[in-house]
């Protein structure tokens, strides 16, 4: 889904420049470390929401993620904005093998660890995060709180969007197929005369896994995890820090 949506994936977010600024500050304030000497690796980058602003604060930024075209995405946001990131394309469950290092924080935000289909391949991922952190390094993930989804949900509108002369609304559309899993159709449509005109239609897979289950995979992983109340967030914030580490 990623690649065909990268060039409009900014476009979920009513302010993409006001969302990034929100995400990085909220990220910083968390980690509480002095950006100008601290290194992150963003394993769920995407066109960069996260890794632009954090490389904006002045955090050096790894960036990884599976969909090429997103990566390319963000290659070109961060040219634009005159900022250097390390990025290209890798899968989380693998990204030992891209990088060199270790980190101050491995993150992977905006519901991205659902789209690993079982707790088999979540528990492989947060291994493979633990021996990229520093001493007193953290993993930080954002995910939708499926506790509070209604079982019946299949639409998800992201409203209406104006760029440059066009208009354009993006919208999910969601097939459950089991009581843990489900399809999402993102759909693109732009404004043509008095018609909206499909542009896009691409499907992603989702497992719908609870805070708790993922608290206790982190756990089973290495990791002291607990949720992150004290700093507002769009999405519960799960923080998971290596217990050899303490």
């Amino acid at each position: 889904m990623y690649d065909d949506i990268a060039d409009y994936y900014d476009l979920i977010y009513a302010d993409w420049e006001g969302s990034m600024h929100r995400h990085g500050a909220a990220i910083s304030e968390i980690l509480g470390v002095d950006p100008q000497s601290s290194r992150i690796l963003d394993v769920a980058a995407g066109i960069g929401t996260q890794s632009l602003a954090l490389a904006s604060l002045g955090y050096s930024v790894v960036a990884r993620d599976l969909s090429p075209a997103a990566i390319a995405r963000l290659a070109r946001e961060a040219e634009a904005r005159g900022l250097s990131i390390d990025s290209a394309q890798c899968d989380m469950r693998n990204a030992s093998a891209s990088v060199n290092g270790t980190f101050d924080a491995v993150i992977a935000f905006d519901n991205s660890i659902p789209h690993l289909q079982s707790d088999d391949e979540i528990l492989r991922a947060f291994q493979g995060f633990v021996p990229l952190l520093r001493p007193g390094g953290v993993v930080l993930i954002s995910v939708r709180d499926y506790e509070q989804v209604d079982p019946a949900t299949s639409h998800v509108p992201h409203g209406v969007r104006s760029r440059g002369e066009g208009q354009y609304r993006m919208s999910q559309h969601w097939t459950w197929l089991s009581q843990t899993h489900y399809r999402t159709t993102m759909v693109v449509e732009e404004i043509r005369g008095d018609k909206w005109v499909e542009l896009i239609r691409s499907d992603a897979l989702y497992y719908a896994v609870s805070t708790g289950r993922l608290l206790a995979l982190m756990r089973e992983s290495g990791l002291d995890a607990r949720r992150v109340d004290e700093v507002a967030f769009f999405q519960p914030v799960l923080s998971g820090r290596a217990a050899h580490h303490q």
